[in-house]
């Protein structure tokens, strides 16, 4: 499988991933909101987010009639989808475009849940990787704690309550997410994953991810044309978002 860059489309794709309640999407929105004050084409994605399958999605998940098949088969038709008519001819059109989890969610989540990796993978095979991907690493009881403070309860299918792994939920999250990230750490070498330390302040981790992407992506290429100067950036997060305390930080 090869980058969209090595491909030579003219665009730069960007993924995140990590846990429910890793922060990732904070990350995200942060990053595209100081693409955007430098006045680049940027386009974002999320994952479970095609019409074609959204409400089919909502309802089966409300009735709790998804199967582990598919579920993955569902979020694999979310994928192309988006993939076909957005995040494609975007890139050809030289954007950068931000992902909310890609393929590898699909890779973690539906094998945990019981699908053949080999079969999960050829659902993909489509799909090009992305320019960079960053893994948003948080302690369990960081990414649940995160959760919580947002809603008073964990949904069914993010405590993985489908498997019966545990009658008490948050006993299921714990092990249903775990899981899940032996699956990405498994991952990370393979599909050269960039490694965040998610129980960091989020303005930390912000530095290092726009960083690492001015590092990697000439940004200049992607430049909106008559573009203003772009502003400085401030350091203070939106009013939507909580500051996100870890409970031991690492450096």
């Amino acid at each position: 499988m090869k980058t969209f860059a090595e491909l030579n489309f003219p665009g730069r794709l960007i993924a995140v991933e990590g846990l429910d309640g890793s922060g990732k999407s904070t990350q995200i929105y942060l990053l595209k909101r100081w693409l955007e004050q430098q006045e680049l084409k940027v386009y974002f994605s999320e994952w479970n987010s095609s019409e074609l399958v959204k409400a089919a999605t909502s309802k089966g998940k409300k009735r709790e009639l998804l199967t582990p098949t598919t579920f993955s088969l569902i979020h694999a038709t979310d994928f192309a989808d988006r993939y076909e008519r957005h995040l494609v001819p975007l890139l050809r059109a030289g954007y950068i475009v931000l992902c909310d989890r890609y393929i590898f969610t699909a890779f973690a989540r539906d094998v945990v849940r019981g699908c053949p990796p080999e079969w999960v993978r050829g659902l993909y095979n489509f799909a090009a990787l992305p320019d960079m991907t960053f893994f948003f690493k948080a302690d369990l009881e960081v990414s649940l704690q995160r959760i919580l403070e947002g809603r008073p309860q964990l949904k069914y299918f993010e405590a993985g309550m489908d498997l019966r792994l545990s009658a008490d939920p948050y006993e299921s999250f714990r092990i249903f997410q775990g899981r899940m990230l032996e699956q990405y750490l498994a991952m990370s070498a393979e599909f050269r994953f960039v490694v965040m330390d998610a129980n960091q302040l989020v303005e930390k981790q912000q530095g290092i991810v726009r960083e690492l992407v001015a590092q990697r992506v000439k940004l200049d290429d992607f430049r909106r044309a008559n573009h203003a100067p772009a502003p400085p950036v401030s350091k203070e997060l939106p009013k939507r978002f909580k500051r996100e305390e870890p409970e031991e930080t690492v450096a």
